[in-house]
């Protein structure tokens, strides 16, 4: 049986950036990933032959100088240089089978009524719904804000707590507002995964965590085994609360009851001239069976327009997903250039999530076992790498 300083399951963005902070202090760390494919919600699907040099992305689409754990990341791994800015494109609203412009939709009288709200009331103890549509009014809500916050987060937004929908950070201004990567974000966790000091199995399953004395026991479906002192599930709450239910009871139940919101995405490329749309961040849409449309125009390509539609789970099958999208774009079916398909599942905290994740903290406060994720402070990209700090500070304790 192996042996390790520091053992991480999960190689999305949370658990390469615990792994990457372990080895940096010289612990011997291993990461399991149950995929063969790595990062996560970092994705950028690369095309192939008459679109080789073209990339997509599939999960997360931007980063931003606000993201500091990132940042710092991306200067170890000499990433800089790697930058690219964003082009400035506006989102637009779908309404019906029409584009129009958000403003187009708002009602000016109702938000100057309401935002006064915004200096008086507090996001603790409230939802998206009941926080923001008292800021800029109910009928904007429903119409306008209800349908983008949807986008922003890939399913119903209402119930969501209001105090995870955005965090307020401090910004480099070294670094330019928004970018992605050359080759997409996913080149990111490319190159952390490339780092010698990290050891990395991929479509690996783990079927049993045990203990042995103080030390972890992690068992793989295909009968491998490997120790550590030190163990870190970063893993969605479901797969880590049964992963921890022989060495961590409480800990699994209290895992257990957060929510999980299935989304399914097409992702795909139109030759630029086939598409009549201005270029464009993405679409929203008001009531439709995805929750947005998310385009590559911020990063102009010669030949092609990218697109990411993020469908709600079960309402459609692929053929029915093409032939919306097709009509979104208002192209044919035989415009779309190598569709790529991508499930994901996000968690879906609801009001009262900071009570769950205080009695996950207190669980693992007194122990070797560490637990990270996007279901913490946030879903945002950076909420995952503070996270995963704040582990590796106590993970480092005694160093």
């Amino acid at each position: 049986m192996k042996q390790y300083d520091a053992i991480v399951i999960g190689a999305g963005i949370s658990g390469l950036s615990l792994a990457s902070y372990a080895a940096q202090a010289g612990l011997a760390t291993l990461v399991i990933e149950k995929s063969d494919r790595v990062g996560g919600c970092f994705h950028s699907h690369r095309f192939q032959r008459e679109a080789a040099g073209f990339w997509l992305e599939l999960g997360a689409h931007t980063c931003y100088n606000s993201y500091g754990g990132l940042i710092g990341l991306m200067e170890h791994y000499g990433l800089m240089a790697s930058i690219l800015p964003r082009e400035k494109v506006s989102f637009r609203m779908l309404i019906g089978n029409q584009v129009r412009s958000i403003t187009s939709q708002l009602s000016f009288a109702e938000l100057l009524s309401s935002a006064w709200r915004l200096f008086t009331l507090k996001k603790e103890g409230e939802s998206v719904a009941s926080y923001y549509g008292r800021i800029v009014g109910r009928g904007n809500y429903q119409r306008v804000f209800a349908p983008a916050f949807n986008a922003v987060l890939s399913q119903r937004a209402d119930d969501f707590p209001a105090d995870m929908l955005f965090n307020k950070r401090p910004r480099r201004k070294d670094v330019i507002k928004h970018f992605t990567m050359k080759g997409g974000l996913e080149t990111i966790v490319d190159t952390i995964c490339a780092d010698p000091a990290l050891n990395l199995v991929t479509g690996a399953q783990v079927s049993r965590i045990a203990k042995s004395g103080e030390r972890f026991v992690v068992e793989l479906a295909d009968g491998r085994s490997f120790e550590s002192g030190r163990l870190a599930l970063a893993v969605p709450p479901p797969e880590a609360s049964r992963l921890s239910q022989e060495i961590a009871p409480e800990l699994s139940r209290a895992l257990a009851p957060i929510r999980m919101e299935t989304i399914e995405t097409v992702g795909l490329a139109v030759l630029k001239e086939r598409l009549k749309l201005p270029p464009l961040a993405g679409i929203i849409p008001a009531d439709d069976h995805f929750y947005s449309a998310v385009s590559r125009d911020s990063v102009p390509h010669a030949s092609y327009r990218g697109f990411s539609f993020h469908f709600k789970s079960g309402r459609l099958p692929l053929e029915g997903k093409l032939k919306r999208i097709a009509e979104v774009l208002e192209v044919g079916q035989e415009e779309l250039v190598q569709v790529v398909q991508r499930e994901s599942r996000l968690p879906s905290p609801v009001v009262g999530h900071g009570a769950v994740t205080a009695e996950i903290d207190r669980g693992i406060a007194s122990s070797k076992l560490f637990v990270t994720g996007n279901y913490f402070a946030g879903m945002a990209v950076e909420d995952c790498i503070v996270r995963s700090r704040k582990e590796f500070a106590r993970l480092s304790e005694g160093l």
